[in-house]
C-alpha cells in the first residue's frame, strides 16, 4: 500500500528528535541548578584542646575533624572528645581524609535509625579497618551527592564503632564543610552506645 507523501513528510527524523530531547533535558538541568540550593551546615574544626562538658553523655557530643588535607589521615579520639595533633597517632579511634572515613578498630551501619535509640544488635555486621586502606567499606557511601549543587551531604546513617579495645560508639555525620563551603570539615555526632554485636 502506497504511503501518502504527506505523512511521510510529518515525520522527524529521529535524530532531530534525539536532539531535541537533550536540548530540552539541558535547558531543565540549567533551570533547577539555578533554583536549587547551593549552601550546606558549615563548621568550625574543633580545637585539639578542646575539652567537653561533663554532662555529654547524656545526649552525645559532637566534634569536627579539619580533614581538609586530602594528602594525609587526621585523627580523633572519641574517648577524649577532641581531634588528635599529628604527632599522636596511638590513641586515636576515627580517621579522616576528606571524605574518606577508617576506623581503629571495626564498624557497622546500622542505617536510618533514630540516633537516640541506635542499638548494635546481633545482626550488626562489623567490617574491621585494615592498614593502608583508603577507606572503611561499612562507611565508605556516608553520603549522597547532588549533580546540581556538587554538595555532598550526610544520608542520616548512624554507625556503630568498636575499637580495638572492644568498647562501642554510636557516630552519625552531621556536615562536611568548612566555613566558606570548604570541604573537608567532618563532623561527628557520637555517644557511647550500649547493646549486644555479633562479634564479627
Amino acid at each position: 500500500m502506497a504511503v501518502d507523501p504527506r505523512r511521510r513528510a510529518a515525520r522527524a527524523p529521529l535524530p532531530l528528535l534525539i536532539g531535541f530531547g537533550l536540548f530540552v533535558a539541558g535547558l531543565g538541568y540549567m533551570v533547577a541548578a539555578s533554583l536549587a540550593r547551593h549552601d550546606a551546615p558549615v563548621f568550625v574544626p574543633t580545637s585539639p584542646a578542646r575539652v567537653r562538658s561533663a554532662a555529654w553523655m547524656r545526649s552525645g557530643d559532637t566534634l569536627t575533624l579539619d580533614a581538609t588535607d586530602g594528602a594525609r589521615w587526621r585523627f580523633a579520639s572519641l574517648t577524649l572528645g577532641h581531634p588528635l595533633d599529628g604527632t599522636d597517632t596511638v590513641r586515636w579511634e576515627l580517621g579522616a581524609r576528606r571524605y574518606r572515613l577508617t576506623v581503629a578498630g571495626a564498624i557497622a551501619d546500622l542505617g536510618t535509625v533514630p540516633f537516640e535509640t541506635a542499638r548494635a544488635g546481633p545482626s550488626a555486621r562489623f567490617i574491621a579497618s585494615r592498614p593502608g586502606e583508603t577507606e572503611n567499606a561499612a562507611i565508605g557511601h556516608w553520603y549522597r551527592y547532588s549533580l546540581i549543587t556538587h554538595l555532598l551531604e550526610p544520608d542520616g546513617r548512624v554507625y556503630a564503632l568498636r575499637t580495638r579495645d572492644g568498647e562501642l560508639w554510636k557516630l552519625q555525620i552531621l556536615g562536611y564543610y568548612c566555613p566558606g563551603l570548604t570541604p573537608g570539615c567532618l563532623t561527628i555526632r557520637y555517644a557511647p552506645l550500649t547493646g549486644a554485636s555479633d562479634g564479627g
